[in-house]
């Protein structure tokens, strides 16, 4: 038992890869972990989700005072979801990507942990205490430079 939880715990870092993202003629977002011949696709970097661990701050944030940045996402959430993960890269925030998933009691408990309603709806963008419940790119940029990101010049990979 002890052997398995340490294999599961020393392969946590390799579930943290890379994810291709594209949209189809007809606009449906997919993701791949192998990138897609002669389309568009921006490449995304996941993390594991820490859902239940938002309240833990690490002690690298809280020694560096940073802001801890969290972009709640579902499944349903298109356009916007995409939008607000672009508008995240761009501006070179590092975030960690929590699912809202309505068959998970677990995450939909997080989620309106952060929120305080069930009336919201991803995305939502959380910048510490501060907490955007609807994707406005205007709103969320004088968020985020207020708390101190800056634009980074990225372009997605072609």
């Amino acid at each position: 038992m002890k052997r398995a939880l340490l294999l599961c715990l020393l392969a946590a870092p390799a579930l943290a890869g890379k994810v291709y993202q594209w949209r189809d003629a007809d606009g449906r977002v997919f993701y791949s972990d192998q990138p897609p011949p002669s389309v568009q696709y921006t490449e995304r970097k996941i993390r594991p989700n820490t859902v239940g661990q938002a309240s833990r701050a690490s002690s690298v944030d809280q020694a560096n005072n940073e802001t801890q940045v969290v972009l709640w996402v579902s499944a349903s959430c298109e356009p916007a979801c995409s939008q607000a993960l672009e508008l995240l890269d761009r501006r070179g925030v590092q975030y960690d990507v929590r699912n809202v998933d309505p068959a998970n009691e677990k995450s939909m408990l997080a989620f309106f942990n952060v929120v305080g309603t069930m009336q919201a709806r991803p995305p939502v963008l959380q910048l510490g205490k501060e907490v955007l419940k609807e994707f406005n790119s205007p709103l969320w940029q004088a968020a985020l430079s207020k708390a101190g990101y800056g634009i980074k010049n990225t372009s997605a990979k072609k």
